[in-house]
């Protein structure tokens, strides 16, 4: 997994944030910049590693688009902490609350990671803030990271949501794109990750790639592959500058017709 300096300085950030129970982290970014980067790198730091793990239960939402109702969104964290299911909703928030009040006084820090988080719905968004009510008088029950798009500063913005806005701890947390430096050297790790040769590419190819995805990891990567494709059918042995623009060029064309 790459970390750029950003999505390294944006972990630690987050980890200060769980360890000292401060409740919430906003991290928020264009989509494809590495928001979900970082939220698997949290997740692995506090389920996998024996020195960051130990003492946490720790859950990751991936996509809470499903959570069309309150209940729904509370039966899914009942789920994801294996929690008694109830009929009703009342008796089941009652119950999710004494299972995290239990869990904090048996010295475990809950780690919720939500991402995508733009796209849950207004009334359950104040849920979360509900949850981050579960405290006592030094710290917080559950220790929440929302990870969204910049549309989710304006929802914050809002004033029912204000309120959730200056709970998160160290304020926001942006994302930007990568330079062009940084930008070449996550896609060289991803080459050698995949068992390639740093120069598949010719060194003019990256600013091409740079230009074109603005910096967008996700974007770039598209190029790269696309111009693989192609420089495979073209039965070429390096990938140039010519390649790589035919394949830019192909990934516009296509999202422009895709999107008219």
């Amino acid at each position: 997994m790459y970390l750029s300096f950003q999505h390294t300085k944006a972990i630690k950030r987050a980890q200060r944030n769980i360890d000292g129970k401060q409740g919430l982290t906003l991290i928020l970014g264009d989509a494809g910049v590495g928001k979900s980067t970082v939220a698997r790198r949290l997740f692995g730091l506090y389920s996998n590693e024996p020195e960051a793990s130990e003492g946490y239960c720790i859950r990751y939402i991936t996509n809470p688009s499903h959570w069309t109702t309150t209940n729904k969104m509370l039966v899914t964290l009942c789920e994801e902490f294996a929690i008694k299911a109830r009929r009703s909703e009342t008796k089941q928030w009652q119950e999710f609350q004494e299972h995290m009040v239990s869990l904090y006084q048996q010295g475990t820090t809950v780690v919720l990671l939500i991402d995508e988080a733009q796209l849950i719905p207004r009334k359950q968004l104040l849920r979360v803030r509900e949850i981050l009510n579960f405290e006592s008088n030094s710290s917080k029950f559950i220790q929440v990271a929302l990870f969204g798009t910049l549309d989710m500063a304006g929802i914050l913005a809002e004033p029912d949501f204000r309120p959730l806005r200056s709970r998160a701890a160290g304020g926001l947390i942006t994302l930007d794109p990568l330079d062009e430096q940084e930008l070449s050297q996550a896609l060289l790790f991803r080459i050698r990750v995949a068992g390639g040769d740093d120069d598949v590419f010719t060194p003019g190819c990256f600013p091409l790639v740079a230009k074109a995805s603005n910096g967008i990891i996700r974007d770039a990567v598209d190029y790269c592959n696309t111009a693989m494709y192609l420089g495979y059918t073209a039965q070429a042995k390096r990938i140039d500058e010519g390649i790589m623009q035919a394949s830019i060029d192909s990934i516009i064309k296509f999202n422009e017709s895709s999107n008219p």
